[in-house]
Parts: C-alpha cells; structure tokens; sequence
C-alpha cells in the first residue's frame, strides 16, 4: 500500500490507492489480467493540480496489497492528446492489452477517442491511435470518457455527452473493429422520462454499464456549470434501437454515493463480480504544502436487489482493515480516532473533521467507518456508502451506545 510522505505537513491517507506525489483523479482502464487487479488513473505527477494528465498505474493480487508501477503513459507533443490523455476503459477480448479514453489536443476540452496497444504485462504502451471523432453534425458538443461492452454479440462503446442546447446524454459507437468506430446514435438520453426525472446536468461524464443478468444498471457522473456533483445510477434494459443498443429505464434510480466527495467511479468484472472505484475529489482549502492531491475510494463490490443497486466494501479489504489487534471499544461521549481507524458503531454517531465544519456525518446504529488521514468512507447499513474528505483530526460523539475502534497499522 502507499505510504505517506514524508515531506508533507500532514499525514496522507495509507490505504486508498494513491501516487507518491502529484495529482490523482478518476479511476481508468479497470481489469483482472494473470492473477492481479490494474488499476490506472488520471495523474499529473508535476505537482498536486489538475493539469498535464498522464496515466498513473498501481496492481494488486487481493485489493489489499497494492504496488506503484511507474507511470503508463503521458501527453504525446503535437498528437491528439498533447492537452492531456484523459478518461478511458480497458478494451477486452482483442488478443493483446489495449486502453481507450479520451485524447485532448486542445485547452478547448474537445476530444477524440484514442486506443495505445500495451504490453503483456500492461507496463509499457504504443503512440495513441485515433479510432472515434466526436459526431458534431448530430447535435453533440462534447464528448467524452468512452468504455467499450458487449451487446448481442457485438462490440460497442458508450462515450459521455452534451448535446444541443447544452443537454446530458450518452451516446453509444459501434466499435466492432477497435480501430473505427462508427456513430450510432443515443444510448440514453432526456428523452427517456425516468433519466429525465434526474437533477439537471449538462453532461454525463464518465457513464458505466452493470450488466446483471438480463438487467442493466447506467451510472453517470453528474457535471454541471463546471461543477462535479454527485454519481447517480438507473436500472433498466438494454433494448435494440434500429439495430444499436439503448438504454431504457425501468423505474429506480438513486446515487451511487451519499457524500460530496466521491465522483467519476469506474467498474470492472473480475473474481468475486462487478468491482467499483471511483474518485475521492480533495478539499479546495487543501495546505498548498501538501504533496497529493486526491485519492480513490476503498473497492467496492457491487449488487442489485430489490431496492436497487447496493455497494459493500470487498470483503478481503474489509477483513484485512478491521482485523488489527489493537482494537479498544468506547461508548457514549466524544473520541478523538487514530489517523488511520477502522470504526463499528452499535449506536448512532456523528463524525467530524477538526478544522472542516462542513465534514459532518450523522451516521445510524450498524454503519462501520473507515478514516484514513483527511479521507472518510461510512458504509451504512442500508442505503449508499458515504465519503468525505475532511482537514483529518476525526472525531466520533456517540449520544449512547458503543463503537469499536481498531487502529490500523498498515
């Protein structure tokens, strides 16, 4: 796992997937190869800003282990993502590694679809090749973050989207030869009540598709006026539209997390099933002195019930997290919690975060905690898990009843 370093002013979190040093945002080109979960990431190894984006690259045998491998790839000079190599997907069932995501050539965020070949061991990548140009002529403003799935047999991709007079949509590609995708309408869109019925965006970033049986769940990342809200997710079917896949909704929907910090989450099949990250977004009040910016959340495995979609920590993460030795248990009153804490409330609490009065959980009797320095999830006993980012120093006040709080020494 990371640690933290040791130039910075405060402790940085331990066990979220995170660079050295740096900048780290969405989550990108998921995938279990030879016995290891790849994880890569948007990355400006520069200095803790968004700016410059290559991809950061970490693996692990079990979720719990991670190693740091040198950066995947970077901006090409003069290429089509000499602005940045923003988000993308692993492409499958082609014979040889391969990524696709979002090139930008310019400071305008317009982007094409780019594919690098990779290595067997996905440490080394070809030059970007161009395979899918944004369909102006079709009402499409921007686009971005495409990931490939496989429909009736086929190939295809979803790509994120405004379109017309500033509108969210997903557009879908049919993507059956890797290297020239072709337009094929509206995946899903606000003609559709159910999406329809969702807050306002102006563009779905960063869509997911959770393929459970006949089922279907979309989940999108809500960007509005320059803001990146929260991640909502949809049930419904996939449904032939002229011969191209679409979406239809079927009725629930909900937010893939509570809290005001999670955003940009990506999904994976793999052992165990669907497989969630998303992005811990940092504080704008951040200490300027602090070397990363950002984290990912702990992985999460994914399920569909009768009350929608539902989201645990994996079960190996969360056994290697609260099986330390030095657990203690407390009851009612306030506790400062140790950096880096894995907490199970048999009462209801709040948490908070010294120095950050809008860090504030109100959490129910069952939830289990999890703090790694400024970062906090809280996986509730029903309804989404929450993640917050705080300035550290949480604090837990139970009114009644008891917490057991086990350090983690990892």
């Amino acid at each position: 796992m990371p640690t933290p370093t040791p130039t910075s002013p405060v402790p940085l979190p331990r066990f979220h997937i995170r660079p050295q040093h740096g900048w780290i945002n969405d989550p990108n080109g998921m995938t279990y190869a030879a016995g290891a979960w790849h994880v890569f990431y948007q990355h400006n190894p520069a200095g803790p800003v968004h700016a410059d984006i290559h991809w950061g690259h970490a693996s692990s045998p079990d979720l719990v282990t991670w190693t740091d491998h040198p950066i995947a790839f970077g901006p090409q000079p003069g290429g089509p993502d000499a602005f940045g190599c923003w988000s993308g997907a692993f492409a499958p069932g082609l014979g040889r590694p391969a990524v696709v995501y979002s090139g930008v050539a310019q400071s305008d965020g317009q982007s094409t679809v780019c594919l690098r070949w990779g290595s067997a061991d996905l440490l080394t990548w070809s030059d970007p090749v161009v395979v899918g140009r944004t369909p102006h002529p079709e009402g499409v403003v921007i686009m971005r973050d495409p990931t490939p799935f496989t429909w009736a047999g086929r190939r295809w991709a979803i790509v994120g989207a405004s379109v017309g007079a500033g509108e969210p949509a997903v557009l879908v590609f049919d993507a059956e030869d890797i290297l020239d995708w072709r337009y094929a309408g509206r995946f899903a869109d606000l003609t559709d009540p159910v999406l329809a019925g969702l807050p306002r965006a102006g563009i779905w970033e960063c869509p997911q598709l959770v393929l459970i049986g006949d089922e279907a769940v979309l989940l999108v990342s809500r960007w509005l006026d320059g803001q990146l809200l929260e991640v909502l997710w949809v049930r419904g079917l996939i449904e032939s539209a002229s011969g191209a896949p679409r979406f239809r909704a079927t009725g629930q929907a909900g937010v893939v997390d509570g809290g005001p910090s999670c955003y940009a989450p990506q999904v994976a099949d793999g052992p165990g099933g669907p497989l969630l990250l998303g992005w811990v977004k940092p504080r704008p009040d951040q200490d300027g002195a602090v070397p990363v910016s950002g984290c990912l959340t702990l992985p999460r495995r994914l399920r569909l019930d009768a009350d929608g979609l539902r989201s645990d920590v994996d079960p190996l993460v969360a056994r290697a997290l609260s099986s330390g030795a030095t657990a203690q248990r407390v009851g009612s009153g306030r506790h400062t919690l140790p950096a880096y804490a894995a907490c199970l409330l048999s009462g209801p609490a709040r948490l908070t975060s010294e120095h950050a009065s809008d860090a504030v959980l109100d959490l129910p009797e069952g939830t289990t905690v999890y703090v790694d320095a400024d970062a906090a999830e809280a996986y509730p006993p029903s309804g989404p898990p929450i993640t917050v980012r705080g300035l550290g120093g949480w604090r837990l006040e139970l009114a009644s009843g008891t917490a057991i709080v086990n350090r983690i020494d990892a």
